[in-house]
């Protein structure tokens, strides 16, 4: 079973629909729907915006469904110098741009205990997700994503996260599930499509394309999982 989880009911809603035997479950306030996509056993979720949110439904999703992968799919806001809203960012390693111990000596995204400022994705699965945006036409690159708990709409934070991470996208959940993977041994990728550029004009922008992008970005999901069976 593989487990997909989008931080807002837009980037989930379409997907929801096309499951078969759908059965609905809640848990911690989080609805997921557990059935059939395109032949492949999948339980969907709406986490909810953040780290935290993100980080619960990932757990529960291993703990109480048993998925044996996790793809997280949605929109972000592009940082690269060469991405245009609409592409894809397929995350090559992840990290928590608003984890900050820099006080006592650690590196600035450092997780503590684990020691780690980057997650790497699971390389089949990324490839996959490459090679069906290749076949539906999409400008994908695999690269870096930020996450931290804030919305980036601020130029100097957003050529900050480029330069200092190496990031080509940043969004609000994707590191923490990451994490929740890496610990729990689970494969997993993130997939986002582009919605705004991280600028002082992120909200309006945001608000007129993010529909669109979520439902690319289910699109592509589907057409990955597709490439794995």
């Amino acid at each position: 079973m593989i487990g997909i989880i989008g931080a807002m009911r837009v980037e989930i809603e379409a997907l929801k629909n096309s499951l078969e035997g759908a059965e609905s479950i809640t848990i911690s306030g989080i609805d997921y729907y557990r059935g059939m996509l395109d032949g492949q056993k999948v339980v969907a979720a709406v986490s909810g915006v953040g780290k935290v949110f993100a980080a619960v439904c990932a757990q529960t999703m291993i703990l109480r469904f048993g998925v044996e992968a996790i793809i997280n799919t949605g929109v972000a806001g592009g940082i690269g110098k060469d991405i245009s809203l609409g592409d894809f960012v397929i995350a090559s390693k992840l990290c928590q741009h608003d984890m900050d111990t820099s006080g006592v000596g650690d590196p600035k995204g450092l997780v503590s205990g684990i020691n780690k400022v980057y997650f790497e994705t699971e390389p089949r699965y990324r490839e996959a997700a490459l090679k069906a945006a290749e076949k539906l036409g999409f400008r994908a690159q695999i690269g870096t994503i930020a996450s931290g708990d804030q919305f980036v709409c601020d130029a100097e934070r957003k050529h900050w996260l480029r330069d200092f991470f190496d990031a080509a996208a940043v969004e609000m959940e994707g590191a923490a599930i990451a994490q929740v993977c890496f610990i729990n041994e689970i494969p997993f990728v993130v997939i986002r499509a582009i919605s705004d550029d991280a600028s002082g004009h992120a909200p309006a922008s945001y608000d007129s394309f993010v529909k669109e992008a979520a439902a690319k970005s289910i699109q592509l999901t589907r057409a990955a999982i597709a490439e794995l069976v």
